[in-house]
């Protein structure tokens, strides 16, 4: 396809500057493939984003010597996760048994990563970055095949042409509707409202966790100066909740997390909630002619476990492996972007069922208003010395770690 008047053209077109996107277009940089990765925002700043940064991700990152750069931005690290009720504790997964340098999560705001990632990738000049830049159609050429996509930059008319477009704008994808493709979707129980409360200096990493009192559930963040709190609902109740008023919604943050409730009084309107509208959902098919999608905009992810970061990446990571001598031979075809779902799929297929099971389990229990206790297989596996660090690897690597091939 000639190249108009105007009209730029680039290997690789990222449409998305989330956590897929930016390692992405920072891998295929490497290799030389030129990247342009378009970002609807401003900039990168985002607000209840993911903050989770597991082992598999700074495994990566330690593979190309940007793993203590990483680790120079503020954070705080999770080495195990507990479930506290009003009479015990229930010790659920412990990283620090894990054979890793990076044994435990990292809680990092996504905006200072995203920060990071993007000046490593701006140090090669084969990757640049456009902002404020929504795409609203894709360019076919006469065979059909995909060929760039066509929007808007600061409210000027943008064409971007390319051997490859990828879609990385997450779960609610523009690409993905473009394409008119239809997700399989997964039932999820709950939504969650996010809310912040001030950190004192005297409170522990480890206060964070799951809270469970009264038919609550609550999930407790380490945020560096702050706690995020997610207060866990079944699916539909905000409306109920609201209609018991603030004071009843407080009351129960109270119950469930009581060292809290000292700032409890801070929440003084349901405008102070993030509200989640929580998905989970798979596309059968990740790509067309010209056209891929990986992160969340080919299968969003249930919170739990926070790996959904880290699935997004290792997606991004298997797509550079597979696609970058492709992209420079000006040959990827269909079957390389075939090769990337198929490396993939399982996976996320696996993980996504074991999310759905554990939400189920814990949910089921914790909203019963009962003595809460684990399912008493997960009891015996999680005191079985050879199979108790299963949940940790699980989240901390999937079911198999992504490793970049040519670091």
């Amino acid at each position: 396809m000639d190249i108009k008047p105007g009209h730029e053209r680039v290997q690789c077109c990222i449409v998305g500057a989330g956590p897929a996107g930016l390692v992405l277009g920072l891998l295929l940089a490497r290799q030389g493939v030129s990247v342009k990765v378009l970002e609807l925002h401003p900039d990168l700043a985002r607000d209840f984003r993911g903050d989770t940064v597991h082992a598999s991700t700074l495994e990566m990152l330690d593979q190309i010597g940007l793993a203590e750069g990483a680790l120079e931005l503020p954070h705080s690290k999770i080495q195990q996760m507990s479930i506290n009720t009003p009479d015990k504790v229930i010790n659920l997964v412990n990283f620090k048994r894990l054979k890793t340098k990076y044994p435990y999560i990292t809680m990092m705001p996504q905006e200072h990563f995203l920060n990071y990632l993007l000046e490593c990738a701006q140090g090669f000049d084969c990757f640049e970055i456009l902002f404020s830049t929504a795409v609203t159609s894709l360019l076919r050429d006469e065979q059909n095949r995909i060929v760039g996509v066509e929007g808007k930059q600061d409210g000027n008319p943008m064409r971007m042409e390319s051997d490859l477009v990828v879609a990385c704008d997450g779960r609610f994808s523009t690409l993905r509707r473009l394409t008119g493709f239809k997700a399989e979707s997964q039932s999820q129980p709950i939504d969650i409202a996010w809310l912040r409360f001030p950190r004192l200096a005297t409170e522990e990493d480890d206060q964070a966790g799951f809270y469970v009192a009264d038919g609550n559930l609550c999930i407790v963040l380490n945020r560096i100066d702050v706690w995020q709190v997610a207060f866990v609902h079944a699916k539909g109740d905000f409306k109920q909740l609201r209609e018991k008023g603030i004071e009843h919604f407080r009351q129960g943050l109270r119950q469930t997390i009581p060292w809290l409730q000292d700032r409890v009084d801070t929440i003084t309107d349901f405008s102070d909630l993030h509200i989640l509208n929580v998905r989970a959902d798979m596309l059968d098919t990740w790509y067309l002619n010209g056209l891929l999608l990986i992160g969340d905009s080919a299968h969003a992810m249930s919170p739990v476990g926070g790996i959904g970061i880290n699935f997004a990446i290792a997606d991004a990571i298997e797509t550079a492996n597979i696609l970058s001598e492709p992209l420079l031979a000006g040959a990827c075809t269909s079957m390389h972007l075939a090769e990337v779902q198929n490396r993939r799929f399982k996976a996320t297929k696996t993980i996504q069922g074991i999310q759905t099971r554990i939400l189920n389990q814990i949910t089921s229990r914790a909203f019963a208003n009962k003595e809460f206790d684990l399912p008493w297989l997960v009891r015996v596996l999680l005191k079985t010395p050879f199979l108790r660090d299963i949940p940790a690897r699980l989240m901390a690597f999937g079911p198999y770690q992504a490793k970049i091939h040519k670091p």
